[in-house]
This record gives C-alpha cells, sequence and structure tokens, in this order.
C-alpha cells in the first residue's frame, strides 16, 4: 500500500492575504475608474464644464482677441459678434446644448462699441447651468467674458 504524501501543502494564510489584496485592488479601481469611462456617454442634461472653459478660451484668446494680446478685446470684432443674434451657432457647440455669452461690467451687462454686449437666450432658472468666466479687457475698462452652457 502507498504512503499518502505529506510534503503536499494547503492554502496558506500568505496565499490568502495576497488573494483578497488582488481582489480588492481590482474592485478599488473599477469603482474610481469606470464612471470617467462612462461620462462621455451620461445624460446630456448634466452640466458641461469642458465646453464652457472652451469657449471661454477661445473667444478671449482667440475670436474677439486684438491681434497679438490674450484677453485683450478687440472693440470692433466683439461688437461684431455679440451684435449678431446667430453668433453662438458659429461656435463649435454640440447641439444638446445652449449657450449664453455676455461681457458684464460690475454692475450688469456691459456695452461694447455702442452694442449691448451679450448672445444667446436668457439662462433659465432650472437649468443645469455650467458658468465659465475670463477677466478681459476692452478700450481700457476690466470687464468680465461670461459663457453660460447649458
Amino acid at each position: 500500500m502507498s504512503q499518502p504524501n505529506t510534503d503536499a501543502r494547503g492554502q496558506t494564510t500568505m496565499d490568502f492575504a495576497a488573494g483578497i489584496s488582488v481582489f480588492l485592488v481590482t474592485v478599488a479601481f473599477a469603482f474610481a475608474f469606470v464612471p470617467g469611462i462612462i461620462a462621455p456617454f451620461a445624460d446630456a442634461g448634466t452640466a458641461d464644464p469642458v465646453t464652457a472653459n472652451r469657449i471661454a478660451d477661445d473667444l478671449a484668446t482667440d475670436r474677439l482677441a486684438a491681434p497679438g494680446d490674450e484677453y485683450v478685446l478687440d472693440g470692433e470684432r466683439a461688437a461684431d459678434f455679440l451684435g449678431d443674434p446667430d453668433a453662438v451657432d458659429r461656435l463649435a457647440v454640440p447641439e444638446y446644448r445652449t449657450v449664453n455669452v455676455t461681457v458684464e461690467t460690475d454692475t450688469g451687462v456691459a456695452s461694447v462699441d455702442g452694442e449691448r454686449a451679450a448672445v444667446g437666450p436668457e439662462t433659465p432658472a432650472d437649468a443645469d447651468v455650467t458658468t465659465a468666466w475670463r477677466a478681459v479687457t476692452v478700450d481700457d475698462r476690466r470687464l468680465e467674458l461670461i459663457v453660460r452652457v447649458w
């Protein structure tokens, strides 16, 4: 009759600890990163800070800026853009988003070259609105360029 092998080992405490550690790290990774992976496919009704900041940067540093001067708006270019009711349609905005662009002073909406410096629909009170703002200069006045996306 053969003798049983007494050299065979079963699972030790160290094996169990290593296996549980790998499992817990994997679960933690899934909970930490899966929401970020599916975020681009989330409901369109949520806030969109990326779009608001991208538009604010584009307007303050390129589209409305004086040539060679970031955050210094060319009064004529700004007045042309802000005076055009279809101006927000020319911005690269997803069709499910609505945009309002306003240049404001401490007391309210500014006037740039005689034009009221606001374009786009009014912001609804019940919307999930993301706001991005940039400090700009127009005709030696410090103003705020405010972009609202909902």
